[in-house]
C-alpha cells in the first residue's frame, strides 16, 4: 500500500474521533441537529448558550462515572435548574436529537437495541419543529418557522423553578429520590386554583396559605405561581392580581426548589454564594416521612410510637410489640379483610401529618365504626378519632412518620391496624373463656350492651332452676316474693324468652327497643345492631355455624364484618319461645308445675345450658 493510500485510509478512519469536539452554538440551533457528550467532550458537553451567557445546555454527568443527562445549567452558579431524561440517565455515546418532530434521546444497550429515553411529547402533529432556542431566562423552546414557541421546559420543570418561570393551575414541581439519584422522588409541589401545596404520595403536608410569612390579597382563583425579583406569588388568571404572596425582597437571581428531604426552599445568588431565603416545612416533624413508616418524630427525634419497637430509621423501622401481631401489607393481600384485625392504641399526644390538611372520613360517628371504616378498607392501615367531634380520619397505604402533638385544639386517639398471626389465633381458638383481650378493647358502649344480653339470659335462667326446684319439692303455691323475678332494666317486668324477643326484633330491625333505657339514647341503634347479630350468630343451632371466640371479639370490636345470623339455624328459639310463655302463664295461674303435668320433665324447665344450645 502506498503512502497516499495510507494517507486516505488513516484520514477516513481516524481524523473524525482527532476533530471530534463541536463548537458551542449561542441562543438558537436550526434543525436537523445531533449532539452527545463524546462529541462535545473537550465542552464538558455545553453545546448551546444563552446570549446573556447566563445559561448553558449540555448532556453531561455530576460525578466521575456517573450517568449522563440532557440538562440546563445556570452558568455562574453551576446550579442545573432543568433535567430532560431524569428518569431515564444515558451515556456519553448516547444522542440527542432535533428534528421537524420535535427533541428525542436515543439510548443503545449492550445487545445494539435502540431505544428512547425522552421526547417532547404532546406537539402538535401538525407542527414542524424548526429551531431549538435558549433563552436568557433559562427556558429552552422549540420554535416554528415563524418563532412561534410549540414547547417550552418552563412547562415541563423538574424540582426546581427559576425567576420569570411560572407555573400554571395542575402543575407540579417533582422532588429528586437521592443526591445521587435524580429519578422523581415521592415529594411534590402542585399548584391548585386555590393554593401551592406540598404532597407525599398525593397526601398535604403544607400550604402556602398557611404559611405565617404568606399572606392572602385576594379570593379569585388561583391561575397561576409565579416566581420573580421580590418573592413568590400565586396569580389570576390576568396575572396581576395576587393571590397569595410570599414576599422576600429584590434579587438578581433567585430560585425555588424542592429538596429529596421534603423541603421547599427559595433561595438568591448574591457575591457567589447561595443565600436560602425561606424553608418549609420549620417542624420537620411536620414532613412524611422523616422517621420513615410507623417512626414516631418528637422535637426532631425520631423513635418508636407506644406499643412499637425497634429502629425508626432502618428499613424494618417500627414493629408492633406484641410479637403475634403485625402491621398489613395495605391492598396486597386482599386476604387481609377476612383476617382477625386488632386496633393497637397509639395514644392521645400523637397526630399524622396528613391530618390537617384533609376531611375526615366520616364525622359524628363513634370509635367503634371508625374503626370498622378502616377494616373494610384493604389501603387503610390505621386511624385517628376525634373523641369530642367524632371526626374520623384514615391512615391509608402508604403510611407515613407519626408526629407528636401537644396541640390542645388536636385531641385526637390513634390507632393503628394490626394483623393477628396464627399462633395468636390458635390460642384464642383454644382458650374456653372469653378472651381477656376482648374486655380491655371493647368500647364502654359494647360492654354495657353484652351485660345487657347477659341479664336476659340470667333472668331465663334463674326463673327456670326456681321453677323447676319448686316443682321438686311440691310447692304449688308462690308468691312474688319467692319467684324474685330478675328483670332487664329496659322491657317489660312480665316474663319473657329474652333470644325470642331480641330475634323478633331483629327481624323487625328495631334494635333500639333492646338497650337498657337507662343508657339515655348514649347508644346509637347501629352499635345495639351489631351486638345483637353476634349474639344470635352465637345461637346457631348448627354448632359449626357458630363464630370462633377470634372472630367474635373482631366483630364486636369493629375490626371485622358482622356476620348475618341464619335464619334457618334459629327457629327452635320461636320454639323454646312459646313453651316459656306457657309456663309462665301457667305459673301466674298457680298451678302446681310448670306445664300442667307432673311429667314433663323434658321440656325447657328440665334442660341443661348445653341441651338448650347443643354442644359445644
Amino acid at each position: 500500500m502506498g503512502s497516499s493510500s495510507l494517507f486516505l485510509f488513516f484520514s477516513s478512519t481516524l481524523l473524525p474521533y482527532l476533530c471530534i469536539s463541536g463548537p458551542i452554538t449561542i441562543q438558537t440551533i436550526k434543525q436537523p441537529f445531533t449532539a452527545s457528550h463524546f462529541q462535545y467532550i473537550d465542552q464538558s458537553g455545553v453545546f448551546l448558550i444563552s446570549s446573556n451567557r447566563n445559561f448553558t445546555a449540555s448532556i453531561s454527568n455530576f460525578e466521575e462515572n456517573s450517568p449522563y443527562y440532557f440538562c440546563i445549567t445556570h452558568v455562574m452558579s453551576d446550579a442545573i435548574i432543568w433535567i430532560a431524561n431524569r428518569n431515564q440517565p444515558i451515556s456519553d455515546s448516547d444522542k440527542l436529537y432535533l428534528t421537524a418532530n420535535g427533541l428525542a434521546i436515543n439510548t443503545t444497550d449492550n445487545s445494539s437495541n435502540t431505544s428512547v429515553a425522552w421526547s417532547t411529547q404532546g406537539l402538535n402533529s401538525s407542527s414542524q419543529v424548526s429551531a431549538m432556542q435558549l433563552q436568557d431566562s433559562g427556558n429552552l423552546v422549540l420554535l416554528d418557522r415563524n418563532n412561534v414557541s410549540l414547547w417550552g421546559s418552563f412547562d415541563h420543570p423538574t424540582d426546581t423553578i427559576v425567576m420569570g418561570q411560572s407555573l400554571a393551575v395542575g402543575t407540579s414541581v417533582d422532588c429528586y429520590t437521592a443526591d445521587n439519584d435524580r429519578s422523581d422522588g415521592d415529594y411534590r409541589l402542585v399548584v391548585t386554583n386555590g393554593d401551592a401545596v406540598l404532597q407525599w404520595n398525593r397526601m398535604s403536608y403544607w400550604k402556602l396559605s398557611a404559611e405565617p410569612k404568606g399572606s392572602q390579597d385576594s379570593m379569585v382563583p388561583v391561575s397561576f405561581l409565579a416566581l420573580n425579583d421580590t418573592g413568590l406569588f400565586l396569580l389570576g388568571s390576568d396575572r396581576s392580581t395576587v393571590v397569595i404572596k410570599l414576599t422576600l425582597g429584590p434579587a438578581n437571581f433567585r430560585v425555588a426548589n424542592l429538596g429529596f428531604d421534603g423541603k421547599f426552599r427559595v433561595s438568591k445568588f448574591v457575591d457567589k454564594n447561595w443565600v436560602q431565603e425561606f424553608v418549609s416545612p420549620d417542624d420537620e416533624c411536620k414532613i412524611p416521612l422523616i422517621c420513615n413508616k410507623m417512626g414516631l418524630c418528637t422535637s426532631g427525634r425520631c423513635s418508636c410510637p407506644p406499643n412499637f419497637h425497634g429502629d425508626p430509621l432502618s428499613k424494618s423501622g417500627c414493629t408492633p410489640t406484641d410479637a403475634s401481631l403485625a402491621l398489613p401489607s395495605g391492598c396486597i393481600d386482599r386476604k387481609e379483610l377476612n383476617s382477625s384485625v386488632f386496633y393497637v392504641n397509639l395514644g392521645s399526644e400523637l397526630d399524622y401529618f396528613a391530618n390537617e390538611f384533609m376531611a375526615p372520613a366520616k364525622r359524628d360517628i363513634s370509635l367503634l365504626a371508625c374503626q370498622d371504616l378502616c377494616t373494610r378498607n384493604c389501603s387503610c392501615l390505621g386511624i385517628f378519632y376525634g373523641n369530642s367531634s367524632g371526626s374520623c380520619y384514615l391512615l391509608e397505604n402508604p403510611l407515613g412518620s407519626i408526629m407528636g402533638s401537644f396541640s390542645s385544639n388536636r385531641k385526637r386517639l390513634g390507632y393503628m391496624k394490626t394483623i393477628v398471626v396464627s399462633s395468636r389465633a390458635n390460642k384464642l381458638n383454644e382458650d374456653t373463656g372469653f378472651p381477656i383481650v376482648a374486655l380491655i378493647l371493647l368500647p364502654s358502649s359494647g360492654v354495657l350492651l353484652i351485660i345487657t344480653v347477659v341479664l336476659g339470659f340470667i333472668c331465663w335462667r334463674r326463673n327456670r332452676l326456681y321453677r323447676t326446684a319448686k316443682s321438686k319439692l311440691g310447692r304449688g303455691d308462690s308468691s312474688s316474693s319467692e319467684l324474685e323475678i330478675i328483670s332487664v332494666p329496659g322491657w317489660e317486668p312480665r316474663p319473657a324468652y329474652f333470644p325470642l324477643h331480641a330475634l323478633e326484633m331483629h327481624e323487625k330491625k328495631r334494635y333500639s327497643e333492646l338497650a337498657d333505657s337507662r343508657l339515655e339514647r348514649r347508644v346509637t341503634n347501629e352499635e345495639v345492631e351489631k351486638l345483637v347479630k353476634v349474639a344470635l350468630c352465637c345461637l346457631h343451632e348448627d354448632p359449626m355455624l357458630r363464630p370462633t371466640m377470634v372472630t367474635v371479639v373482631s366483630m364486636l370490636e369493629g375490626t371485622s364484618p358482622v356476620t348475618e345470623p341464619r335464619q334457618e339455624s334459629l327457629n327452635f328459639l320461636r320454639f323454646y319461645g312459646r313453651r316459656f310463655s306457657e309456663a309462665s302463664r301457667i305459673e301466674g295461674s298457680h298451678e302446681l308445675n310448670e306445664f300442667g303435668s307432673s311429667n314433663s320433665h323434658n321440656l325447657m324447665s328440665c334442660m341443661s345450658a348445653q341441651q338448650l344450645s347443643g354442644p359445644r
